[in-house]
């Protein structure tokens, strides 16, 4: 679908391939310890101690098409995938 994939967690490089190994993800993964991207989205928690797990959809454009501010693992790929299809049939 022409899209590309990338987490971002505050753990450390090494916490970070320890999760990629145990579910097998196949994308890439950015470690940002101090926030700074987290915060940039606004995906830090309420009590500011971790991130909120969100989705972000950044079009070609670079701008952010959709935001799911708190995901559920289940159905979700499924759902973004859906959203980039209607996306590309309306853009």
């Amino acid at each position: 679908m022409n899209a590309l994939v990338v987490g971002v967690s505050a753990d450390k490089p090494a916490t970070q391939r320890k999760f990629i190994d145990k579910f097998g993800l196949t994308f890439p993964m950015i470690s940002d310890p101090d926030k700074s991207v987290i915060d940039a989205y606004g995906a830090r928690e309420v009590l500011g101690v971790s991130a909120k797990r969100s989705t972000f959809l950044v079009g070609p454009d670079g701008k952010v098409a959709r935001v799911w501010p708190r995901v559920t693992v289940e159905g979700h790929a499924q759902d973004v995938i859906a959203t980039i299809r209607e996306l590309s049939a309306t853009g």
